[in-house]
């Protein structure tokens, strides 16, 4: 069932992150994703109401590139290579609610031996404020 999305382009560079736009769409959005108590590792988003409860949430994997696989001719295996620099852009998709305040990254360290510790908050977005 296809239902009132808004797609927000973040762009980022470095350690900033900025929301550059959004844009409403119609379209079937999966099913809001739970992780329940405790600490868990990776990159999701969500979208809160003004009483910080979230509303919608999808784990995903991490949009922000900080390194690359690459083939490694000597082992004939794969490594893992630094990004030169670590700056881009990606979308997040969420429904239209007009109860949504605020849009938030969560996200392990941005660092390959650090991927495995705990998210924390990354961004916040006001969504009241544009």
């Amino acid at each position: 069932m296809s239902v009132e999305a808004i797609r927000f382009r973040i762009t980022y560079e470095g350690q900033d992150i900025w929301l550059v736009s959004e844009q409403r769409v119609e379209m079937t959005l999966p099913p809001s994703d739970e992780l329940g108590e405790g600490e868990y590792s990776g990159f999701w988003y969500e979208t809160r109401d003004t009483d910080d409860q979230v509303l919608y949430r999808r784990v995903i994997g991490t949009p922000i590139r900080y390194d690359y696989e690459v083939a490694d001719p000597d082992t004939g295996g794969f490594a893992r290579v630094p990004a030169e620099s670590v700056a881009g852009d990606f979308a997040v998709l969420v429904p239209a609610d007009l109860n949504a305040r605020f849009l938030v990254l969560h996200s392990s360290p941005l660092a390959t031996e650090q991927e495995a510790e705990a998210a924390t908050e990354l961004a916040r977005f006001d969504l009241w404020s544009a």
